[in-house]
């Protein structure tokens, strides 16, 4: 497990696939400076040259089967394309990673549509005058576009920040003291990013039919992917975390002092939370906050001085002046007359990533 800490494998991600991109009538769409289709509400298709107007929303539909199972949607045509390339890169990572064969939900994106219908309203054609049917109520939209910006944060912190893993939770699959954990992780991660999909349609779909019972189900099947994912993420977080505080934790002298009350520095880990204080005689100073990463990296952030500007006290605080700086702690083993000796080095990042001198234990 100790292996876990030092060394992250290399591994390059597959040649993307060349993928032609089927237009309403089947055939090829290009996806700039060619054809584009505007989908109305009735659902008819119609082919533009130029860049179409009026557009609620672009968007992707995803199926298997001739079925449509899954929807992605943004602002635009360029970030729903970065979008369904976010989503096909994982799920091509994550198939060849884990050795099994691309999930076929994900082999049939269309291309992007420029979505014409606003779900929360109707689309008349013109001349035709609209029915007199009353619109959604006011809890109706309230609901819905509260499901909307739960939707995005989920899928935002699920390929932001947990598809972002997908290597390390492969890596540690293969170790048989986090086997077990890596997987459940994986599973979910899988599941989340399918919903993340699933649940746009289901929205969609809860927009048309006005059912505030089916917005409140997509808001619960949010809140429960989301916890279930953060679980599993926690539970592999804690097992490296726990390897991590084995071989770094403790007390590192500053070898430059010999004076019995010489500065030390002390690593400090609380699961997968850790911190670095400064320790000369009873004065103390924390000098890095931060947290174990799955591939063992411990970043954080640490208090520095600013450059260029003055500090107005002496004291090691914000009051004083000092700042917020990402930083890290990095740790080495070196030979040394008295036997090998660990060494911890504090890495902060201001024009450019310095760091102060080390300590050893």
């Amino acid at each position: 497990m100790s292996s876990l800490l030092f060394a992250l494998a290399v591994l390059e991600p597959s040649e993307p696939r060349e993928i032609a991109w089927p237009g309403p009538d089947g055939a090829a769409l290009p996806e700039a400076g060619g054809t584009i289709a505007v989908e109305r509400c009735d659902g008819t298709r119609t082919v533009v040259r130029t860049e179409p107007t009026g557009c609620a929303r672009w968007k992707i539909e995803w199926s298997v089967g001739g079925k449509i199972w899954g929807v992605s949607s943004a602002s635009g045509q360029a970030a729903v394309v970065k979008e369904r390339e976010r989503l096909l890169g994982y799920a091509r990572q994550s198939a060849r990673l884990f050795d099994v064969p691309l999930d076929a939900r994900w082999s049939s994106p269309t291309a992007p549509l420029c979505d014409a219908c606003d779900p929360m309203k109707s689309d008349e054609p013109a001349g035709v005058p609209a029915p007199e049917t009353p619109g959604p109520d006011a809890a109706t939209q309230t609901a819905w576009l509260d499901a909307r910006v739960a939707l995005s944060r989920f899928e935002t912190n699920v390929l932001d920040v947990h598809a972002q893993r997908v290597r390390d939770i492969a890596r540690l699959a293969h170790e048989p003291a986090t086997a077990r954990l890596a997987k459940a992780y994986a599973k979910q991660l899988d599941a989340a990013v399918v919903d993340a999909v699933h649940l746009q349609l289901a929205l969609d779909n809860a927009a048309v039919f006005r059912s505030i019972s089916e917005i409140t189900h997509v808001q619960r099947s949010i809140e429960s992917r989301a916890k279930a994912l953060e679980a599993a993420a926690a539970a592999l977080t804690a097992v490296v975390a726990k390897a991590a505080a084995k071989v770094h934790a403790g007390r590192y002298a500053d070898e430059s002092i010999t004076d019995v009350n010489r500065p030390q520095l002390v690593v400090a880990f609380n699961g997968d939370k850790v911190t670095a204080t400064l320790v000369v005689g009873e004065a103390e100073s924390q000098w890095f906050e931060g947290n174990v990463a799955l591939d063992g990296a411990i970043v954080g952030r640490s208090l520095v001085a600013p450059e260029g500007t003055a500090l107005t006290c002496n004291g090691h605080t914000l009051e004083c002046g000092y700042v917020w700086a990402p930083a890290m702690l990095r740790f080495a083993d070196r030979e040394a007359p008295r036997g090998k000796q660990h060494l911890v080095e504090l890495w902060f990042q201001q024009s450019k990533w310095v760091h102060a001198k080390p300590f050893a234990r």
